[in-house]
């Protein structure tokens, strides 16, 4: 029974994850996934990608993450962030992007950070800036739409401060829904919602690249349960895909997240 046991064990092993295989992805989600990343196998080896393109881990080191490993980019010296490049897909079609994230040291007043991005032609990014940029005077929460021909840029830094407690997770989603909106969310509250200008983003408008984290030295901080999927998911369903993922971790065991299950 045993040997019979070890061939089980070394046949799942052999083959790429399913959705179904991984304990931290909401159920009811399971068959929207375009892209997981638990780093259960380390920051250079994402579970699921179903978008292609080619995943870096840039400086990001294996950390404590929100059930399991994480990945830590440990501040000014990580000047590579996380990226998935060479993807070619479409603005025009729905995108939920869903990150934990945590920093790691105080905020200061001239802190920064990056937490998701997807660029092409132009950007569609969510980051924390402070001051002298934008006449700004503390860390502050940025959405930016850039640089799409015919799109007219959105540089929205009106929704408050981007300073959170140390050591503390939190939640972000961003949403791209029919090519004309964007939203953020932060531990399942809205902190943006932008109605494109111009004209709407169609389907020769590509983010060929979706960043994570900080990008070009930053604020010391580690990201976990990087979820994408293919559709936009209204308020309601950002916060119960957070709820899920939150109660998912506190009751799993650390041996059900072994690299060994896969």
């Amino acid at each position: 029974m045993a040997g019979a046991a070890g061939t089980e064990t070394r046949r799942a092993s052999s083959r790429p994850p399913t959705p179904a295989d991984c304990l931290l992805i909401p159920p009811a989600l399971e068959d929207r996934v375009l892209f997981y990343h638990g780093f259960s196998r380390g920051p250079g080896r994402p579970e699921i990608n179903r978008l292609g393109g080619e995943w870096s881990a840039g400086d990001a080191r294996a950390g404590d993450g929100l059930a399991g490993p994480g990945a830590a980019l440990a501040g000014a010296e990580a000047k590579r962030g996380m990226t998935l490049t060479g993807l070619d897909r479409p603005l025009a079609r729905p995108l939920t992007v869903l990150v934990w994230w945590r920093l790691d040291a105080p905020v200061g007043k001239q802190s920064a950070y990056d937490l998701v991005g997807l660029h092409g032609e132009g950007w569609i990014s969510n980051f924390v800036r402070s001051g002298p940029w934008c006449g700004l005077t503390e860390p502050t929460f940025v959405l930016q739409v850039y640089r799409w021909p015919g799109v007219t840029n959105v540089n929205h830094v009106h929704a408050g401060s981007g300073i959170v407690e140390t050591g503390v997770w939190h939640h972000a989603a961003m949403v791209v829904a029919r090519g004309s909106v964007v939203r953020v969310y932060w531990d399942g509250r809205e902190r943006a919602d932008v109605h494109l200008k111009g004209r709407f983003l169609g389907t020769g408008d590509r983010a060929g690249t979706l960043a994570l984290g900080n990008r070009h030295g930053g604020h010391p901080m580690t990201v976990d349960e990087v979820l994408v999927l293919d559709v936009a998911l209204p308020a309601g369903a950002v916060r119960d895909a957070m709820d899920a993922v939150r109660h998912l971790a506190d009751r799993a065991l650390p041996a059900a997240l072994s690299a060994d299950r896969f």
